[in-house]
């Protein structure tokens, strides 16, 4: 999406923080962390984001040569300034560099080799990612052989706020002064440009952080106020990165939450706050605030309250969502300089809080993978963090240090002692379904109980709602309670007031960090209850983390093996670390085993600290699908479980049942979609078509992990035979006679053409949200063969259109998706949509002409009856560009059930290529009954264009001279006939 620009404003985007990532050490742990992922989908929304990011900077540029506008600048203060695209309101933006002990602060040095913690955590193996605005001096002493420049790999145009960020987090230990937070690791390195593609490239081979330490001001650097609504609320860049992370949920993007701490919002939700834009919005990434040096003691105690800088921008979200997340040291910082490769400089903003925080995460993540051999999710990794923050601010959180000052120490030790005084579990929460837990307090320090989740991207604002709107972001709406007897206990939340401190009262329904907090507990046992409201989206279950501290119990197991995917013939095997206080025996039985199997330990009890091993056999008797299955310890007062999943597949498959088309039905379309049930037991299918029972003449072979295909091109009047084969790792299925289904197609008849009258709402307006709506009636009962959309629109920068056709009521006013912001900055669309058409070209004038695809098969209708009030839907809700529906119409074919079967078709009959630029050439098999084919040749509407005899099997059609159309060819030999659909799209 990228809008076009109708003012003279400037807009500059400060750098603001930098980037950090960690992600697997081997092969084999990205392995681990990728598995469950949705690659096919990520590769995807890379595309999207990459072909997005490229439109949006090209529209931005093109306008700013009309504007005269400058592509690169640098600020008064030195800051490096680069144009990257507009806001719906036709502001230009530009990401920019804005600078305004460090782990002494955060307590890093603690989990560093020769830490109080005797740790040896530096960073080793691990690769920090790092987006900013230029390129990382490499050559440095203190990072070099470590830093890989990725977007400008040999470049010598080195920057110094990049190069510093960089340092921030993984500078070596040749000085305590200059010492990264991961002193050991490694960095990839990128401009800024494509952040969000790029970043969707790097997940796929396991990162777990990135930095980004640039955001869009609110006051640019020509001192023009950026739109009121735009400030604090949930916007399409917010909405994006949240979809990154929402499809990798072992990732997490570490924000800077900006420098405008002393600027003034213009409409503020309160005076002094209300400053954040863009992706310090987002749900899912952890947005950092920048403090001043912290006063801490040799233990890591802070020895006085914890200071904001004054720049630091203030959130919270305009949904009172809590914005910035936590507090880092960025003030002050020495690091590396850019101009030699010993030189260094002082650098203070949240530009520098922010790799201050993202490298200390990675060595939480380092900690994590020793203890468990196991990286985080990423909402673990952030709940932690926010959890065990020394309170800043306000009592509670607040809009100015989120949850406080980022204490790396308390964290570490809160997973070291998971089980015994704190307690870390990756969960996941069912539709409909209540958890509960009960830990004892310890009677002396607070008892506090936290989740938080990955939640599904939220609905965007762009522009159309109050200045301030309060609507939840959130999507999925857990909950946390702690009881105890009659007293219950509710998360902290944001007061509607901002300035005023944080209540816990009620219900949070607006943030997906939430926290209980008892301040002065009385010793005993609490309960912990973890439900949700309304239907659970993105799916039927909900991973969170749980993260309590405050307790105590004299004994802890925790897992070192992964989730586990088998087949049944094999046994699981579980491994886990036991740890105990004082004496006792604590013996041990698995929880959640599934009916038939069986669990063996080895041990069956400890007395003292060791590892112990969960053996579950007997899998083959139990129903293919996932389980949650775990061991349980009992010393005779405490009970404890921890939970693996156990993902179980079969190598015998039941019959595959299939849906659609019903078996023997006729008049079935030439395109057709199949369907049939999803098998728990299947990790993909294989799907075959015959023109015969016994397979011997396959049509369509393919396999895929959808339960659903798209089948095309099919001969009229033909009886096709069709099965689907389950497989896994541990199998194949085998299709049985009894699975075999067949439909036979029927005859497709043309030239059925409805034009649109009524144009009353056929204007695209400039302004936010524009729709326009054109109807067409359709009469005449017509069963849909085939349907393609005639569009006429003129409309410039067609990318701001989201256009759709929807059906009548009668037939459950389905809809099917035409375009979806396709082609960028390109103008007008006069084509015909057509399943059989093609991609778009995205030039010229009309930039979309011709016979194209949809975003959507249109073969999804075939079957419906056609009669009622077809509705052409044109929505554009960004401002600037607008246009009118010139035309709208629909060329159906309808089908009807033939009176034969294959008997009087020409089996052999191949026609090619289709489409075709001209040629197309006719092979009739060698199954003729006379010597002399007759070739017809008509337009959509029916005219006979031409008739060609020919008197072999084979034979070539020149139809170089139509335009660009669908057109039906007829071949008749003999009592033998073949109709096809021809698409010429040159």
């Amino acid at each position: 999406m990228t809008y076009r620009m109708k003012k003279n404003y400037f807009l500059s985007v400060v750098f603001l923080a930098s980037s950090l990532s960690v992600f697997a050490q081997t092969k084999e742990d990205a392995k681990k962390i990728t598995e469950n992922y949705d690659l096919k989908k990520i590769k995807a929304l890379k595309e999207f984001y990459l072909k997005k990011g490229e439109l949006d900077k090209k529209n931005a540029i093109e306008k700013a040569k009309i504007n005269n506008w400058p592509i690169t600048l640098k600020g008064e203060n030195g800051n490096f300034m680069e144009l990257m695209k507009l806001t719906p309101d036709g502001f230009p933006l530009y990401y920019s560099t804005e600078n305004a002990n460090a782990a002494k602060s955060t307590r890093a040095n603690h989990l560093n080799t020769g830490g109080s913690l005797g740790l040896t955590l530096n960073g080793q193996g691990l690769v920090a990612r790092v987006w900013d605005g230029g390129t990382v001096r490499r050559t440095h002493n203190l990072l070099t052989g470590r830093v890989t420049t990725v977007d400008d790999a040999t470049g010598t145009i080195y920057v110094a706020h990049s190069t510093h960020v960089t340092g921030t987090m993984i500078a070596s230990n040749a000085s305590p002064v200059t010492k990264g937070m991961a002193w050991q690791a490694e960095a990839r390195t990128f401009n800024w440009t494509n952040d969000s593609a790029e970043a969707l490239d790097e997940v796929q081979g396991g990162m777990l952080i990135s930095n980004h330490s640039y955001g869009v001001p609110i006051i640019s650097a020509t001192n023009v106020p950026l739109s009121p609504w735009y400030i604090g609320t949930y916007s399409a860049e917010s909405y994006e990165w949240d979809q990154v992370a929402y499809s990798a949920p072992y990732y997490l993007m570490v924000a800077s939450a900006g420098n405008n701490g002393m600027d003034d919002n213009t409409d503020p939700a309160a005076f002094g706050y209300d400053k954040l834009t863009g992706n310090k919005v987002s749900k899912n990434n952890l947005v950092v605030a920048n403090a001043l040096d912290a006063s801490v003691d040799v233990n890591g105690n802070l020895t006085a309250p914890v200071e904001i800088n004054l720049s630091s921008s203030q959130g919270p979200a305009d949904d009172r969502r809590i914005k910035p997340d936590i507090t880092g040291n960025g003030t002050d910082v020495i690091s590396c300089n850019s101009t030699t490769n010993t030189a260094t400089i002082s650098m203070t903003g949240t530009s520098m809080a922010s790799p201050n925080v993202a490298g200390t995460l990675m060595l939480l993540q380092q900690h994590y993978k020793n203890l468990t051999n196991n990286f985080m999710r990423a909402a673990t990794l952030k709940g932690l963090a926010c959890h065990t923050a020394d309170e800043a601010g306000n009592i509670g959180p607040d809009a100015i240090y989120g949850w406080g000052l980022l204490n790396a120490k308390k964290a570490a030790q809160t997973l070291t002692n998971n089980g015994l005084t704190s307690w870390v579990s990756e969960e996941v929460l069912n539709q409909g379904q209540t958890y509960t837990m009960t830990v004892k307090s310890d009677g002396v320090n607070p008892l506090m109980a936290s989740i938080t989740w990955t939640d599904v991207p939220g609905t965007i604002n762009a522009g159309e709602r109050p200045i301030n709107d309060a609507t939840p972001a959130l999507v999925n709406d857990l909950d946390i309670r702690v009881t105890r007897n009659a007293t219950t206990y509710f998360p902290w939340k944001l007061d509607t007031d901002v300035t005023a401190e944080a209540i816990r009262t009620g219900d949070n329904n607006v943030d997906n960090v939430e926290q209980v907090k008892i301040d002065a507990p009385v010793a005993g046992d609490y309960t912990i209850t973890i439900t949700h409201k309304g239907t659970l989206q993105g799916g039927t279950k909900q991973n969170y983390a749980l993260v309590v501290t405050g307790i105590t119990s004299n004994f802890a197991i925790n897992s070192t093996s992964s989730d586990l995917t088998l087949c049944a013939n094999q046994n699981a095997v579980y491994t886990f670390a036991y740890k105990q206080t004082g004496v006792g025996t604590t013996n041990f039985s698995a929880a959640g085993l599934p009916a038939g199997a069986t669990a063996v330990f080895s041990p069956t009890s400890l007395n003292t600290n060791g590892n112990v091993t969960m053996t579950i056999s007997g899998l083959s008797g139990i129903a293919p699908g996932e389980y949650n299955v775990g061991i349980l310890g009992n010393n005779g007062t405490e009970t404890e479980t921890r939970y693996r999943v156990l993902r179980v597949y079969n190598g015998t498959f039941q019959p595959t049942a299939l849906n659609t088309p019903a078996n023997g039905q006729t008049g079935v379309s030439t395109s057709v979609i199949l369907k049939w049930n999803a098998d728990a037991n299947a990790e993909s299918y294989n799907v075959q078509v015959a023109t015969d029972s016994n397979f011997t003449n396959i049509i369509a072979n393919a396999t895929q992990p959808e339960n659903t295909f798209q089948l095309t091109g099919l001969t009229q009047s033909t009886r096709y035979y069709w099965r689907v084969t389950p497989s896994n790792r541990c199998g194949n299925g085998v299709a049985a006679s009894a699975t075999v289904r067949n439909f036979q197609t029927g005859v497709l008849t043309c030239g059925f053409n409805f034009t649109a009258t009524n144009f009353s709402n056929a204007t695209i307006a400039t302004t936010a949200n524009a729709e326009a709506t054109v109807p067409v009636t359709v009469t005449g009962g017509l069963t849909i063969g085939d349907i393609n959309v005639n569009v006429n629109i003129t409309h410039t920068y067609i990318q701001d259109m989201t256009i759709y056709l929807q059906g009548p009521a009668a037939i459950g006013s389905p809809i099917v998706y035409l375009f979806e912001e396709a082609c960028g900055d390109n103008d007008n669309i006069n084509c015909v949509v057509d399943d059989e058409g093609s991609a778009p070209a995205c030039s010229g004038n009309p930039a979309i002409s011709g016979n194209v695809t949809p975003s959507q098969p249109l073969s999804s209708l075939n079957g419906l009856v056609a009669d009622g009030i077809w509705t052409l839907h044109v929505e554009d809700p960004y401002n600037g560009d607008g246009g009118v529906v010139n035309g709208f119409g629909l060329s159906i074919c309808k089908v009807t059930a033939s009176l034969g079967v294959g008997e009087n078709e020409i089996a052999g009959l191949k026609i090619y290529p289709n489409p075709t630029k001209g040629i197309l050439n006719i092979d009739l098999g060698d199954t003729l009954e006379e010597s002399v084919t007759t070739l017809s040749f008509h337009d959509i509407q029916g005219r006979q264009i031409f008739t060609k005899k020919i008197n072999a099997t084979t034979g070539e059609v020149n139809i170089d001279y139509l335009q660009n159309g669908v057109y039906m060819l007829t071949v008749e030999n003999g009592n033998k006939k073949a109709t096809k659909k021809i698409v010429l799209n040159r």
